[in-house]
């Protein structure tokens, strides 16, 4: 069905989205202040949304869901630090974001050629992230939701159009 490197790549990816999630769902519980309260609200949000997504895929291709322990505790880890030192461990994880897209492109680009729709998502949400994050450095809080809100609305009905997930209850 695909290559030993698109699964290791995908295995990957799917941590990544776990310790994503963890991270800024601890960050939105914990900040102080109104607009960055916001901020990391918006990016748990965006973050269980895509793990929705992930599951299904994850799941028609046989991958497994579970965290490994070293993701867990690299997300607690991180998620503390972030929010001890918010601005300057943003601009890290903004960094290696900005990295991160052009692997995810290439992970694309190695996928079956049925999960066109799914994997473009796993692009573009990513790069969402970039615009997220250059948005916080800015202090364009209030922007940032609206450009979230936009990608839910694209991607909402999108579990039905990807291939071989229509029967995938959720």
């Amino acid at each position: 069905m695909f290559s030993e490197a698109f699964a290791k790549g995908f295995r990957y990816e799917l941590a990544n989205r776990e310790f994503a999630l963890r991270v800024v769902t601890r960050l939105a519980d914990r900040v102080t202040g109104e607009e960055e309260r916001s901020f990391w609200s918006t990016y748990s949000e965006l973050e269980r949304f895509n793990s929705i997504h992930y599951r299904a895929a994850a799941q028609l291709w046989g991958f497994d869901i579970q965290p490994g322990y070293l993701t867990k505790l690299k997300a607690w880890v991180v998620g503390t630090l972030l929010i001890i030192l918010q601005g300057p461990m943003l601009k890290l994880v903004y960094d290696e974001t900005v990295k991160y897209v052009d692997s995810l492109r290439n992970l694309r680009s190695m996928g079956p050629p049925d999960a066109s729709l799914f994997l473009n998502y796993v692009v573009e949400q990513e790069e969402l992230q970039v615009r997220m994050m250059q948005m916080a450095f800015t202090e364009r809080f209030s922007e940032v939701s609206d450009i979230v809100d936009a990608f839910f609305l694209k991607y909402n009905g999108m579990l039905p159009r990807i291939s071989g997930l229509q029967e995938f209850e959720i």
